[in-house]
């Protein structure tokens, strides 16, 4: 069961929040659109299906600042990294650690409000 929080956010948390929702949609969207153009759409559906569960915690818990959304939120810049790291095409790898790189700073942003002591 979750508890309602009323929380007032500040500017630096709604930076971060809107840096990780942002890069959760647009990879969301690269991998629906790579479902159809390349061969293997199987693969492609598990990055879509991975990549809405992280945009779906981002959009609602993440913003109630429930504490377990930000850290099941880490999956997102994880399984981005893994992904670079297994890419079968080294030039895309760049692109995911980059993507990586963004939301872990949109988690680093967000901490300060999960865990300041109130």
């Amino acid at each position: 069961m979750s508890t309602l929080v009323n929380v007032s956010h500040n500017a630096r948390f709604k930076t971060g929040r809107i840096i990780l929702l942002v890069a959760a949609a647009l990879m969301t969207l690269n991998h629906v659109g790579l479902m159809f153009v390349l061969d293997n759409p199987v693969l492609f559906m598990g990055y879509t299906a991975f990549n809405l569960y992280a945009l779906l915690v981002i959009a609602i818990p993440f913003r109630r600042c429930e504490k377990w959304a930000w850290y099941a939120t880490w999956i997102l810049p994880i399984g981005l990294a893994v992904s670079a790291v297994l890419a079968a095409d080294p030039n895309i790898a760049p692109f995911y650690y980059a993507v990586a790189a963004v939301c872990v700073l949109g988690l680093l942003l967000t901490m300060r409000h999960f865990f300041a002591e109130v």
